[in-house]
């Protein structure tokens, strides 16, 4: 995964109304061995209580035609 892919949410305790929502990563973090990325859903800022960090087990990318 890289910045810039466009990937969709599969699972987020925390705002279950953005499970199937598609986004662009804009950031990888790599923290304690566990890999998470940062996403931007092209909204301006976040809403209240939406996380801005997703591990990338709980996001899956999406396969774009060129």
């Amino acid at each position: 995964m890289n910045v810039g892919d466009m990937v969709k949410v599969n699972k987020c305790n925390a705002c279950p109304a953005i499970v199937g929502k598609t986004a662009k990563v804009t950031g990888l973090i790599s923290e304690s061995g566990g890999k998470a990325v940062t996403l931007s859903f092209g909204r301006g800022r976040p809403a209240n209580g939406r996380p801005h960090m997703f591990s990338i087990e709980d996001i899956s990318l999406v396969q774009t035609q060129e």
